[in-house]
């Protein structure tokens, strides 16, 4: 830590110690913690129990906008990275695939 990044450090401690301070009414700080507790009572749906098993604590948007993330991110690479087969030379192309033939299945013969 520099010199610099010290005095700010104490510069902004000094701002906040400065602060009027405020007390919060008994009455509003019991209506958010009854808040509180009655939505951590909650019983989620089954879109809830599934969410928390995929992400535990995570509200719903963060899973979700890594699924759209990692998407989007696949989605950009199949498009903007060039496939080493999409430009040949040569102008006859000759695609075969592995269920083009038979098996060969010579039964009469010993190994």
């Amino acid at each position: 830590m520099s010199e610099n990044d010290r005095n700010d450090a104490q510069f902004a401690r000094d701002i906040f110690r400065a602060l009027p301070t405020t007390a919060v009414p008994a009455g509003l700080e019991a209506r958010i913690l009854a808040d509180f507790d009655r939505l951590a009572v909650r019983r989620p749906g089954w879109l809830g129990r599934f969410g928390e098993r995929l992400w535990p604590g995570a509200p719903a948007w963060q899973p979700a906008s890594i699924l759209a993330l990692s998407l989007a991110v696949g989605l950009m690479a199949g498009v903007f990275v060039p496939s080493p087969t999409a430009y040949s030379t040569t102008s006859d192309q000759v695609v075969t695939a592995a269920l083009d033939s038979a098996p060969v299945m010579d039964f009469d013969k010993d190994p």
